[in-house]
């Protein structure tokens, strides 16, 4: 049987179908500095992407994302040729571009070094590019950028703070940052308070958003048994029940996890269905081996590889099947989810780590949720997961 992908239907509200919270976003004013907190599906990026609608006639303004895939898919999804990149490409794309002449030691980017004094490669040290960025305005460097560029940051808990330090030494003043320190999945990143104080802000200025408008009530109990940080009020749950309880499978071959993803697919083309790994092994074992399943069937089957960089195939418009690797994706929605629990492991005892990640991933999901575990392997993370079958059903495949 060959089965036809559907179109899937994404539009951004109207200002009629916005929360109170939501409008007050929309009415701050264009120029200043502000911050947005809210949890999964409150909407953040929805109102990221209204306010770069107010700025897109005037070209004046930056969208910056944590990654590849979340530009991507904000591309997409947003109705306007959005002027966007990811952060550190184009933080690292600004620092060569201002460093003078040819001289390679200024155009490189400075890393943060190790124990050992080796290079830290994407981690920038941002006392050593504030000192550049300085000397270059002191010098009034004829690369220097207007200053008058209106910042548009979606997750912007996932960069540190020197980042935002490092643009402000140039003379840029215009920053709306969306975040949620709950869902910070990187080692460097910024606290709430962190942000707070770097963009000079007042407790009561700082904006939340608390309606989850993404998850069913099932899926929204079980995210928020991974709720680990009180600094990022959790979402009130959504009055949206569900039949479907989100279900741990633990199996003994991997075609059953494979055949179950398969009937999914087929059961509803216009449904996007996520599979989160947290390796690119696995990633890449579960892409090929789902493409394989499918065919015979119009069934899309698509994936990202951070070797990839800004080459993202997927098309977030259609159904079908992504294979993802956790930490991209972020900001991403599915219809329905199945995180893969092999080779998620706890780091350095930090069981909150994972945690957020398990919060990330769960909170993905629109509808159904579905969790895999190997009979075979040892999972330490299984015990992070909730006991309550009201939130979480056990069963084997």
């Amino acid at each position: 049987m060959r089965c036809l992908m559907s179109k899937r239907k994404f539009d951004l509200p109207g200002i009629d179908e916005l929360n109170k919270d939501q409008k007050a976003v929309l009415r701050l004013k264009e120029s200043g500095q502000h911050l947005v907190i809210g949890g999964p599906g409150t909407g953040k990026s929805v109102v990221a992407l209204l306010r770069a609608r107010k700025f897109h006639q005037k070209d004046n303004y930056l969208f910056l994302t944590f990654n590849h895939v979340l530009n991507s898919s904000t591309k997409q999804v947003c109705g306007i040729e959005l002027k966007s990149d990811t952060a550190q490409s184009w933080f690292y794309s600004l620092q060569f571009n201002l460093a003078p002449g040819n001289d390679f030691e200024l155009k490189k980017m400075p890393h943060r070094t190790d124990s050992n004094g080796m290079e830290i490669q994407h981690s920038p040290n941002y006392d050593k590019v504030i000192e550049r960025f300085d000397s270059y305005v002191n010098q009034k460097n004829s690369n220097l950028p207007a200053n008058d560029t209106h910042f548009i940051i979606d997750e912007g808990q996932d960069l540190p703070i020197g980042f935002y330090e490092s643009l402000q030494s140039l003379g840029f003043e215009n920053f709306f940052i969306v975040a949620d320190q709950n869902q910070q999945i990187t080692e460097e990143n910024s606290s709430r308070q962190e942000l707070t104080d770097v963009l000079a802000l007042e407790n009561d200025e700082v904006v939340e958003l608390n309606e989850n408008y993404r998850n069913s009530s099932t899926i929204a109990k079980f995210a928020n048994h991974f709720y680990t940080d009180k600094a990022s009020p959790a979402p009130n749950l959504p009055d949206r029940p569900s039949l479907d309880t989100p279900t741990l499978y633990v199996y003994e071959m991997l075609n059953s996890c494979i055949s179950m993803i398969h009937r999914e697919a087929i059961r509803d083309t216009e449904r996007l269905i996520g599979v989160i790994v947290a390796t690119e092994a696995k990633r890449d074992t579960y892409t090929k081996i789902l493409t394989k399943a499918v065919t015979n069937e119009n069934i899309n089957v698509s994936s990202y590889s951070n070797e990839s960089k800004q080459n993202v195939n997927i098309d977030f418009s259609m159904g079908g099947v992504v294979v993802l690797c956790d930490k991209s994706v972020k900001g991403i929605e599915f219809d329905t989810v199945f995180i893969v629990l092999d080779d998620l492991k706890i780091i350095n005892n930090d069981a909150d780590a994972i945690k957020k990640r398990l919060y990330v991933m769960s909170s993905r999901a629109k509808e159904k949720l579905f969790l895999f575990r190997s009979a075979v392997m040892p999972n330490e993370v299984e015990g992070l997961l909730p006991i309550d079958e009201n939130l979480m059903i056990r069963d084997k495949i």
